[in-house]
């Protein structure tokens, strides 16, 4: 299948245009031409993180394309290819490995994002959008089998816990929190779970790997099945 193809159900199904965000969303490696077949995807792979581990994992795999939650352009771009960065580079152009990557729309869509997944596993119903970032609506509420409203909001998301209270969540779940977050939510009176930044925001990923299956009849691997990476 055309790479082109992939991208553009990517960006039409998590509505990636719609969120001003700090991560440079889209396409964020390409893959260069080998024998006429640049664009041409067999097999793509999803992780959180495009880390080396990820990149080599994918390409060990067999994937062209590496689908990431935290890809490595975030504001002004890559201003220096070095140090981490050059390793991640490096291995991916190693690989002819292309990568995208989706921050803030994978986090907020209504079915397959990161909160609306966790609020799945939680079993929670009612469950409506909540807790604005960058002008980007991303959390979710619900209330669980006992009529308790649960606030959720996955990755680093602390400063939620204070919204949450006031919009009458009796427990706010994300990933992690800052020393004041946390001292912020135990003053307010709302006990705060900080699951891990990881732990909350493979959900997402695991989800459009799913729906990119069975819309596009492409192949996909999910490396997040074998622990962070």
């Amino acid at each position: 299948m055309k790479l082109e193809k992939i991208v553009t159900w990517l960006d039409q199904t998590l509505n990636v245009a719609a969120f001003d965000d700090v991560s440079n969303n889209g396409i964020q490696i390409e893959r260069s031409e080998v024998g006429g077949q640049r664009s041409e995807v067999k097999l793509v792979a999803f992780a959180v993180d495009a880390s080396v581990k990820a990149v080599k994992a994918a390409a060990k795999a067999g994937a062209q394309l590496l689908v990431v939650h935290h890809g490595i352009s975030w504001g002004g771009g890559i201003r220096r290819i070095e140090g981490g960065i050059y390793n991640v580079v490096k291995a991916a152009m190693d690989a002819n490995l292309a990568i995208y990557a989706c921050h803030l729309p994978l986090d907020a869509h209504p079915t397959l994002g990161n909160n609306a997944q966790l609020a799945k596993y939680f079993g929670l119903k009612k469950v409506h959008p909540a807790f604005s970032y960058h002008g980007n609506v991303i959390g979710v509420i619900g209330t669980n089998l006992h009529g308790q409203l649960i606030g959720i909001c996955s990755g680093g998301a602390g400063e939620f816990a204070e919204e949450a209270k006031k919009l009458g969540c009796g427990l706010y779940v994300t990933g992690e929190a800052s020393w004041g977050d946390v001292i912020a939510a135990e003053n307010c009176g709302i006990e705060m779970i900080c699951a891990g930044h990881y732990e909350t925001e493979v959900f997402g990923i695991r989800a459009v790997a799913k729906a990119m299956a069975k819309a596009l009849k492409v192949k996909t691997v999910d490396l997040s099945q074998n622990g962070p990476i």
